[in-house]
């Protein structure tokens, strides 16, 4: 039997391999963008609003394995906690990750990263999280508090800016969470975690917000910012929920400026 091409989507550079997996897909209701009429929802979003939820794997050069967020384990029921089969299929056990790097804590992005057991689920990888971030969901009743209470000795607090090796560089875009947080990647290549829920609505209006966003008004112009940044670098870039569909089957795209918002570009 001819084995079939992996289809997974991918990046490289650098030294670094990054390969896009899907965790699953959350249904949201459409008062996820709270100053957005139904109607234009509807219009952006046929169907209701679902998003991706994406999970990156990273192969470094000298065969060391990261991965950025690990969605949503079993949080969530069938919308997400599908990554370990998925890294199952590229050849990858959790045993094998060296690190996971959390653009925020989450439930969608630190579902996985706690086994039914309440035990870390990559049992050989340091927890890398925005010293803000840490800082702000420490002690609380949520995902990411309860995460930090189980893992403390794994979590390492991360700071803007800093250089975390394999040409990977932090990138803080607080708002969302106060910090949240993107990767850069010196062979050219982008990570913006939950800059953008959906493309349709938020690229030609990068002024609408999620009711996730802890500070809406930090979001909206963080978002601004490094949209404006992706635009005039030209840098491709993917995100936690940047979502594929038939028209754009690829969760990696760039932008270019349209008026006051931007255009969708293949990567």
């Amino acid at each position: 039997m001819t084995q079939g091409v992996d289809q997974t989507p991918r990046w490289q550079g650098g030294g670094t391999t990054l390969l896009c997996l899907r965790d699953g897909t959350l249904g949201l209701g459409a008062d996820v963008f709270p100053e957005v009429s139904a109607e234009r929802i509807a219009a952006a979003h046929r169907g209701g609003v679902a998003v991706d939820v994406n999970v990156f794997l990273l192969r470094h050069a000298d065969g060391s394995l990261d991965l950025v967020d690990t969605g949503c384990g079993s949080l969530y029921g069938e919308a997400g906690g599908r990554l370990v089969a998925l890294l199952a299929a590229q050849g990858v056990e959790p045993g094998d990750i060296d690190r996971v790097i959390f653009t925020h804590l989450h439930g969608d992005h630190v579902g996985g990263a706690l086994t039914e057991a309440g035990e870390a689920a990559f049992p050989n990888a340091a927890y890398l999280a925005h010293e803000t971030d840490i800082a702000h969901w420490h002690g609380k009743d949520s995902h990411g508090g309860r995460l930090l209470e189980a893992c403390g000795e794994r979590f390492r607090a991360v700071q803007s800016g800093e250089d975390l090796g394999h040409g990977l560089r932090s990138w803080l875009l607080p708002g969302h969470t106060p910090g949240h947080m993107g990767l850069h990647f010196a062979g050219g290549f982008a990570l913006v975690g939950d800059l953008l829920h959906s493309l349709p609505l938020q690229l030609p209006d990068p002024s609408v917000h999620t009711k996730f966003d802890i500070d809406s008004v930090q979001a909206t112009r963080v978002r601004v910012q490094a949209l404006d940044w992706l635009a005039e670098s030209g840098v491709p870039f993917s995100g936690s929920h940047i979502t594929a569909t038939a028209a754009s089957p690829s969760p990696i795209l760039r932008v270019s400026r349209q008026g006051r918002g931007y255009l969708r570009g293949a990567a």
